[in-house]
């Protein structure tokens, strides 16, 4: 039984995914999902390089013929993820091993399992009840995935960025059950020039 599906849409990180797939713990009952979207870089190579490497990994090696966008890349990988839980992780950051391999033992009986984050200049980010609009990335959290197919939730591939805020707000519509774990569990390579969030804050990419 696959308990945990770790999404991982990626483009143009032909370094960085590799040092996030470094940090997932090696373990029978999650699966790892990539999906290059349309790299121009090393990327796809040397994911199909690192997975033969390591065939201890249950993972596969996907790719948009084009890029797409973040959020169409998502919705694919969690088209054919096959967990319990998926965990959509950022290809540019990565997770605490020791913590993320004891939260994965904690699934169950929850419909949402969250956790806070580190950026790069030290300071946690808490996930809480109160924070929980604020930090909406679904980054930060292992979600059922039954719970999330019951109500048709997907993401709005129609946006380049903040798709996030719209799917933690649709789940919030349906009362989903949300343990908060008080871990530091992700470790957001933030601030990075040239990423997303760096891109949405100039003003180069919008919603």
């Amino acid at each position: 039984m696959i308990k945990l599906s770790v999404c991982i849409p990626v483009w143009n990180q032909q370094d960085l995914v590799l040092r996030a797939l470094d940090h997932i713990p090696r373990r029978d009952d999650i699966e790892i999902l990539v999906r290059d979207d349309g790299s121009t870089d090393r990327t796809l190579p040397n994911l199909l390089n690192y997975k033969a490497r390591h065939p201890e990994l249950n993972m596969s090696v996907y790719r948009n013929l084009e890029n797409k966008g973040v959020y169409y890349t998502l919705n694919r990988l969690l088209e054919d993820a096959k967990g319990e839980y998926f965990h959509c992780h950022n290809s540019d950051d990565c997770v605490d091993t020791e913590v993320y391999n004891r939260l994965i033992d904690c699934l169950h009986g929850t419909d949402v399992l969250g956790f806070d984050l580190r950026i790069n200049n030290g300071t946690v980010w808490k996930l809480t009840p109160e924070t929980n609009r604020i930090h909406c990335a679904q980054a930060i959290r292992f979600i059922r995935k039954g719970f999330v197919d019951q109500y048709g939730i997907t993401y709005r591939e129609e946006l380049k960025a903040a798709s996030d805020y719209y799917y933690n707000e649709e789940m919030l519509k349906h009362n989903p059950i949300i343990v908060y774990s008080g871990e530091v569990c992700y470790l957001y390579n933030f601030p990075r020039e040239g990423s997303l969030v760096d891109l949405r804050a100039k003003g180069i990419i919008g919603e």
